[in-house]
């Protein structure tokens, strides 16, 4: 029977490079997945990545986060079968982010109490709005629901708010994710022995 793999998230504001460093990180470890928040795979994440996309309206906050926690209800479901196989699990969002975008827009943490699984290493990758917008710009991509510097300021505030209560590792995002690869992978396999 494979021994257990690891869940490891990755968590900060839209433009932070949590994609690129998940990929990056992935070549670290054995065996790996790679997934994110919002999936594409249910009808809770197919309608916020509607939502996302200008496509829809956006519901009111707690409603809208509502649909990311069905959204993560699935999703780890699917985390725990691909660990329970030994496989490590890098995550771009988890449970974090929902607690981070629902307070930023007036939710309260209560509404948004669910259950989820405890991450073995969470890495909050900390990026100023304006050097996100930045980012975000050079995408030549149209901007998403969240991708405003004025939204993305009180994210980040929530962000680093929670990230104590969390567990999470606070890294300054700024330098690029090739210069801050080998910083995470001693993080986080520091964090794994920590948790055995």
């Amino acid at each position: 029977m494979a021994s257990k793999g690891y869940f490891i998230v990755l968590e900060g504001i839209d433009g932070c490079g949590k994609t690129t460093i998940a990929n990056l990180l992935a070549k670290q470890f054995r065996n790996v997945w790679v997934t994110k928040e919002p999936t594409t795979q249910t009808a809770a994440g197919k309608k916020i990545q509607a939502i996302l996309q200008h496509k829809q309206s956006a519901p009111p906050a707690l409603a809208m986060q509502k649909l990311y926690i069905a959204d993560r209800i699935v999703h780890t479901k699917k985390i725990e079968a691909a660990l329970a196989r030994g496989k490590t699990v890098i995550c771009q969002r988890y449970a974090i982010s929902t607690f981070a975008y629902g307070t930023a827009f007036g939710v309260t943490k209560k509404d948004l109490q669910h259950d989820f699984l405890k991450p073995d290493a969470t890495i909050l990758l900390d990026l100023p709005a304006q050097e996100a917008m930045k980012r975000i710009e050079m995408r030549k991509e149209n901007r998403e629901y969240f991708e405003k510097k004025e939204k993305l300021e009180k994210i980040r505030k929530k962000y680093l708010a929670l990230a104590k209560s969390f567990g999470a590792t606070v890294v300054d995002a700024r330098p690029a994710p090739e210069l801050l690869i080998n910083q995470l992978t001693k993080i986080v396999r520091r964090r794994i022995i920590q948790e055995k």
